[in-house]
């Protein structure tokens, strides 16, 4: 017996469906006819859901924030006891990150020209600095609440401000993911991984 789809299902449908067109013409190149070839769907009932591409395109980073947030770990605080240990939970949570995107993605490895559609759409797209700005809350306090953990287990030298660690650590990894942007690489989930666990590293001899 097929159970019957819910409108929450089919707008989920044409979320997964989107991205993956975003991602491989990129935006502006994705047409209602596009999603509807590959939805199997009506403009009309594609309409029901979005009243626009741009709507569209808002809800797909909505979509991904939500994934990426559902990934997170309610509680670093609680499992961050050392430099190691804040190391190994970045680094899983970051694998786990690009498993949902592969999954997102049907499975398909990360490549360069995706990622591109991220820095096109938010440029293109005003709307879409709020959930972009979600998402860089989201990594702060994860990254501040993980420093709390240290701090809880005084592996964090006294007078140092939890909040200003996590912007500053946040902001450094947004500059190295940036080199592996352009670095166009054949294994760009290795390379990420790579300059993460490098940049903790230097992040920390910084801040002893």
């Amino acid at each position: 017996m097929t159970l019957k789809k819910t409108a929450d299902d089919t707008k989920t449908f044409i979320l997964e469906t989107a991205l993956r067109l975003f991602l491989s013409k990129g935006y502006k190149d994705v047409s209602y006819q596009d999603l509807m070839k590959k939805t199997g769907l009506s403009k009309g009932a594609i309409y029901h859901h979005f009243a626009s591409k741009e709507d569209i395109l808002v809800s797909v980073f909505e979509f991904f924030l939500k994934s990426a947030g559902e990934n997170k770990t309610p509680s670093p605080e609680g499992i961050v006891k050392d430099i190691p240990s804040f190391k190994k939970l970045f680094l899983d949570t970051k694998k786990e990150q690009f498993n949902q995107f592969k999954k997102m993605m049907g499975g398909k490895d990360l490549q360069f020209n995706k990622l591109l559609f991220f820095l096109e759409a938010i440029m293109e797209n005003k709307k879409l600095i709020e959930p972009v700005e979600k998402l860089m809350q989201q990594e702060i306090s994860f990254l501040e609440q993980s420093f709390k953990g240290l701090e809880k287990h005084g592996k964090l030298a006294k007078g140092k401000n939890r909040s200003l660690l996590a912007k500053n650590l946040f902001w450094m990894m947004q500059g190295a993911e940036s080199m592996i942007l352009f670095k166009n690489g054949k294994d760009l989930e290795k390379d990420f991984l790579n300059v993460y666990s490098d940049t903790l590293d230097d992040f920390f001899k910084m801040i002893k």
